[in-house]
């Protein structure tokens, strides 16, 4: 593992390169409040998997995240997907975007932005389920009372401000994605009590050509041993048969 630094303003965001070989480069973006490691480490897990196939591995910290600066408080979605844009501009050619939750709902969005920079898509239960939510006056299913006056909302312990729910204001997590043209890859746990199963077959909708890998009893982060195996086994696969036919 190496560590790696990108300057984003006058943040500095921090991530870890895992190196891999020549089969091409991977992105991975976290989910919202996680890191750069992913729910219990599943990032960790996936990118050695993928490294040891010979892909070169790319995971950051956003801002107000994991070890990057910046305060959680200012998170919001147009400045992560700015961020989001510059990781990919780290790799000499399209890469491989795999995005969870929150990461996941922007990785598409971005690949509808910039079809070019993207070799193939893979979401992990997408959170769009958030712009409704946030729509509906709550974050994580709970209401966020006087946030745009200024009163912080506590997310694990972490405070969230009104950038936040102003960032979701207007923003159409299913506009430009046909855009995107590339192989996509839609995985979702049946239980997923964060970002319920409709939401991947609303992606699914946008995109019939895709795959989606469903999970019975699948939670939002595959926190079991034999949903987790799966989940990195399945994602492995499909990345690396993409980048066989791409030679």
């Amino acid at each position: 593992m190496e560590p790696l630094e990108l300057q984003h303003g006058d943040l500095t965001l921090r991530g870890t390169r895992y190196p891999g070989g020549h089969a091409g480069h991977v992105l991975l973006a976290h989910g919202f409040s996680s890191n750069r490691m992913g729910n219990n480490r599943m990032f960790v897990e996936l990118a050695r998997a993928l490294a040891a196939e010979g892909f070169d591995v790319v995971s950051f910290d956003r801002a107000g995240h994991g070890e990057s600066d910046g305060r959680f408080f200012d998170v919001n979605v147009p400045d992560e997907l700015a961020q989001l844009s510059a990781m990919c501009d780290l790799a000499p050619r399209p890469v491989h975007l795999v995005g969870h939750s929150l990461g996941g709902m922007e990785s598409a969005t971005l690949a509808g932005r910039r079809p070019d920079a993207i070799a193939s898509l893979t979401l992990l239960a997408p959170a769009a389920a958030s712009v409704d939510e946030v729509a509906d006056g709550k974050i994580l299913g709970r209401p966020y009372g006087s946030i745009l006056a200024g009163e912080p909302f506590d997310v694990n312990g972490q405070a969230i401000g009104p950038a936040f729910v102003r960032g979701m204001e207007g923003y159409d997590a299913y506009a430009g994605l046909s855009s995107y043209r590339g192989p996509v890859f839609l995985h979702h746990g049946e239980a997923d009590e964060v970002v319920p199963f409709r939401y991947a077959e609303r992606y699914h909708a946008v995109w019939p050509e895709a795959r989606l890998t469903s999970y019975p009893g699948g939670d939002h982060g595959w926190q079991t041993l034999a949903l987790r195996e799966r989940l990195i086994e399945t994602c492995v696969r499909e990345i690396a048969e993409v980048a066989a036919r791409a030679g």
